[in-house]
């Protein structure tokens, strides 16, 4: 007897180019036995696909979700869609391991935004409360660069010295002991955006060597996008570790026709035989902190020194000065929404571009930009409206390239509603499989099930995901290919999409009958 016997679906199994019509068992949180026909009677449970695709569910290799696991562990806005596994850690922040002043100041934000202790230091203490706490989805960890840096080096502009690099390195070998996949940095973000070629090909031999990954958010997606890929893959090719690129994209219309370029200084390093991928969400618009737009300068010493630094006439121009030379489309400010703040006093600003909420307080754009951030501490999530149309498709038909929602779980009601996320939030992988697949034909079906499951899952190294094949864990996603579709929009976005009907995590029904079920399944991955 099986416990459960999905029949009457044509699976797309993650690896074969078409679909067949199959019956999948499953049995112990493990797929059994893929058949063209099981007896009902073999199985305690039965679920009739009615011709539904059944695939392996979804594996979001560029999710934030490392801290809101712990404050919502049902991770809603993931399993809604399909996923059921999770790679955080990415950008450079990650949840471990931290220490000394990082830390300290993690624990008081969270605590004081949702209520939560954040009582771990090393990578083996978050797993261990991720497991006690439960979790929704699969979860695998990159460690941050951004964060061990910081707990190493502190957050100011050091170079750092043969004690500090042996600080930084007995960090990350630790984290890669505890299972991490490998290790992120986000050079855009302090105090990585103080580090160089060399430093970090130091850093990243150490996971070369445990034949880990190394994944990027760039120095620059828009004016020097170009140089940018081209110091990550000088760091690539010097510390031997694979390369995964976060969210490829251009930045700024006059970075649009970069993207020829960007191709083949990427698929020259492949040539040069630099295991390479990247990631992409389907949408036009990009979402991070509303500081990202100051210089880096900015950020020395960490948030105290950048508050400090708000609240001076004389740096407040000099920032000025240099965002202009960074930014001087007269349009900038119009297409940056402010979608989350912490304070009640500033909610009303949510969902409004910088123009608009500057209007709304009767101030000059700058001036409202600069007294935003000093009122929320820096803590102001945007979204910058900055792509184009016909490179998002070009880059999602690249081989090398699979989807990510560079987005945290969320929820359309608790704790995790606030704000107004980025659609991607909700709605990733149904755009991906609805409007990109379905609708505009970039890919056959089969080939877009591979790149959302096995092939990630190949190339981060998670084991026994990706494929629906005996002893494989039983993470399963069924869905109408015809009617999957994302509902999320910038105005509104705690939707969640229509299309799917299960998603079954380890066996235990996430999602029955398109509704959330509020179980438990996830486990923690590691290599």
């Amino acid at each position: 007897m099986f416990d459960l016997v999905i029949a009457n679906g044509l699976l797309a199994d993650g690896v074969s180019p078409t679909l067949a019509r199959k019956d999948v068992a499953i049995d112990g949180g493990a797929i059994a036995a893929v058949e063209d026909h099981i007896s009902p009677g073999r199985a305690r449970r039965v679920i009739d696909a009615g011709g539904d695709v059944v695939a392996p569910g979804f594996v979001d290799v560029h999710s934030h979700s490392d801290y809101y696991l712990i404050v919502d562990p049902r991770a809603l806005s993931k399993t809604m869609q399909g996923v059921t596994t999770e790679v955080g850690g990415n950008c450079g922040y990650a949840a471990a391991p931290m220490d000394g002043a990082v830390r300290a100041r993690r624990a008081r934000d969270y605590r004081a935004q949702f209520g939560i202790d954040v009582p771990w230091r090393s990578l083996a203490g978050y797993f261990e409360a991720l497991s006690k706490n439960g979790s929704g989805v699969n979860f695998a960890a990159l460690l941050g660069y951004n964060t061990i840096r910081g707990s190493a080096l502190g957050e100011g502009a050091v170079q750092p010295d043969a004690g500090g690099m042996k600080a930084v390195r007995k960090l990350i070998t630790e984290g890669l002991d505890h299972g991490a996949l490998g290790m992120s940095v986000g050079v855009v973000y302090p105090p990585a955006c103080f580090a160089g070629v060399d430093e970090f090909a130091e850093a990243f031999r150490v996971v070369a060597e445990r034949g880990r990954i190394f994944t990027t958010h760039i120095r620059s997606e828009g004016a020097r996008l170009l140089e940018a890929l081209e110091e990550a893959v000088a760091v690539a090719k010097r510390s031997g570790a694979r390369l995964q690129v976060s969210h490829l994209k251009t930045a700024g219309k006059a970075n649009w026709g970069k993207l020829d370029r960007a191709f083949e200084i990427l698929e020259g390093a492949m040539a040069d035989g630099v295991p390479l991928m990247a990631d992409r969400y389907p949408y036009l618009a990009s979402n991070t902190g509303l500081q990202v737009a100051l210089p880096d300068w900015a950020f020395d010493g960490g948030r105290d020194a950048l508050v400090a630094r708000l609240s001076t006439s004389g740096d407040r121009e000099r920032f000025k000065r240099e965002i202009l030379l960074s930014h001087p489309e007269p349009e900038y400010w119009g297409t940056v929404m402010i979608s989350q703040v912490v304070t009640e006093k500033n909610r009303d600003l949510e969902g409004l571009t910088v123009v608009q909420g500057a209007e709304k307080r009767g101030k000059d754009v700058f001036e409202f930009y600069f007294d935003t951030l000093l009122e929320e501490n820096t803590d102001v999530e945007a979204i910058f409206f900055c792509m184009n149309a016909e490179n998002l498709e070009r880059i999602l038909k690249k081989p090398w390239v699979v989807p990510g929602s560079d987005a945290g779980a969320r929820a359309a009601e608790g704790p995790l509603s606030i704000g107004k996320p980025h659609p991607r939030t909700f709605g990733t992988y149904p755009r991906y499989f609805g409007e990109f697949v379905r609708e505009r034909g970039i890919m056959p079906l089969a080939e877009a099930v591979r790149r959302a499951t096995s092939l990630p899952c190949e190339f981060f190294g998670i084991p026994r995901r990706g494929r629906i094949a005996p002893g494989y864990n039983a993470d399963v996603v069924v869905f109408d290919p015809a009617t999957i579709a994302d509902n999320a929009t910038y105005e509104a976005p705690h939707a969640y999409p229509t299309g799917i009907s299960h998603v079954l995590v380890n066996g235990v029904a996430a999602v029955e009958r398109g509704r959330p079920t509020g179980r438990l399944g996830g486990a923690v991955v590691t290599p």
